[in-house]
Formats: structure tokens, C-alpha cells, sequence
């Protein structure tokens, strides 16, 4: 079985639930709580450690845009996925001018999860 190593972003109330669906998918789940944790956990890490990251819009310290942009500096290999309740087509376009790959809403469902991963890993 191909394991997925995905980094999150987001409270940790929310990661029950989430962590649960990504692992029936075979996905391990690593964990930051800010986005300036996000980016030195990337970019400590050995490269191919994270195939897809998972990142929160709205984190203290460094936002999801902003933690974007700073991976994108090293890397544009991985894909980045937003996960926000911010739906307009204003914040999807945002996040792809942070040089992310995908827009998951929330609440996040498992079909949506499934869905955006496939397409941003091409599987």
C-alpha cells in the first residue's frame, strides 16, 4: 500500500474527525499548529518526506497564503491544498495566487477530500 504523508494545518478540535477520514484513505497525518510550523516542518525535512500538503487559511503566527507563498520559494513540487470555510470564488482564487494546487471547503467531507487529493496527485 503507497502511503500519502500529509501535513496539516488547523486546530487540533477539527483534526479528530479529519485525521480518522485521511487515514481510512491510507493517508499518514503529520501535524502543525501554525503555519510557521507548517513551513519549517517542510523544509526541515528530507525532500519527498510530504507528498501533499493540507493547509488552514486562517492559522496564528503565518496564514496558509502566507506559509504558501514561503514553500513555494523552495518547492513547487508538493501540492498544496486549501482547507477553508472561505468559499467565494475571491478566496479560491487566492489561494491559487499563493500558489496552491486545490480548494477544499469547509466542512470538509471524505468524498472532497478523495476527490481534490486524486486530481492534485494525479492518481
Amino acid at each position: 500500500m503507497n502511503w500519502i504523508e500529509v501535513h496539516i494545518d488547523t486546530r487540533p478540535a477539527e483534526l479528530d474527525g479529519l485525521c480518522a477520514r485521511l487515514e481510512e484513505l491510507g493517508i499518514t497525518v503529520t501535524w502543525a499548529e501554525d503555519g510557521q510550523k507548517a513551513v519549517q516542518a517542510y523544509l526541515s525535512s528530507p525532500p519527498g518526506t510530504f507528498d501533499l500538503i493540507l493547509m488552514d487559511i486562517m492559522m496564528p503566527v503565518m496564514n496558509g497564503y502566507e506559509a504558501s507563498i514561503e514553500i513555494r520559494k523552495h518547492s513547487r513540487e508538493v501540492p498544496i491544498i486549501a482547507m477553508t470555510a472561505n468559499t467565494f470564488a475571491e478566496d479560491v482564487q487566492a489561494a491559487f495566487d499563493a500558489g496552491m494546487n486545490g480548494h477544499i471547503p469547509k466542512p470538509v467531507s471524505a468524498e472532497e477530500i478523495k476527490r481534490v487529493i486524486a486530481r492534485c496527485l494525479k492518481r
